[in-house]
């Protein structure tokens, strides 16, 4: 009696590509969430440090240092933050991020050498007076940003 045995052929071509596809799906669900949280973490702290008025620079860089740390890292998931900077300039608050994740298996990016994926951010937000954010908020009300050249 003969049997045919081509099923157990096509699953042993299939099975590997499929669960490879699936690895890889799941990696970058793992890339973009952890990118989107520090995204999320360095935008609050921007928001955080445009509203100081703190005259003393010191006291000032105190406090970033201080912000930065209490950044809950543990919820990022196979993630590795390698960088993060506040610069206050002026009226200048910039907030610099990048982490990296490795990938599990050798091979797989295709588009470095690396086996590791990195991604920056940076949020920049100017501080703005109060007197001047009434107004805006005032034009915007009564119709718009127009502007007049006198």
């Amino acid at each position: 009696m003969k049997e045919n045995a081509y099923f157990t052929v096509e699953a042993a071509l299939v099975l590997p590509i499929a669960l490879s596809v699936l690895l890889f799906v799941i990696y970058m669900m793992l890339f973009q969430y952890n990118r989107c949280l520090m995204e999320q973490d360095l935008g609050a702290l921007a928001m955080w440090g445009s509203c100081q008025e703190i005259s003393d620079n010191a006291v000032l860089e105190t406090r970033i240092r201080q912000r930065i740390e209490k950044i809950y890292r543990e919820k990022y998931v196979a993630w590795k933050v390698t960088g993060l900077d506040a610069i206050w300039e002026r009226n200048h608050f910039k907030v610099k991020g990048a982490g990296r994740i490795t990938f599990p298996v050798p091979g797989w990016n295709f588009w470095s050498d690396e086996e590791v994926w990195e991604t920056e951010t940076e949020f920049d937000f100017c501080q703005m007076s109060p007197v001047t954010f009434i107004r805006l908020c005032r034009r915007v009300k009564s119709g718009g940003m127009e502007t007049t050249n006198n």
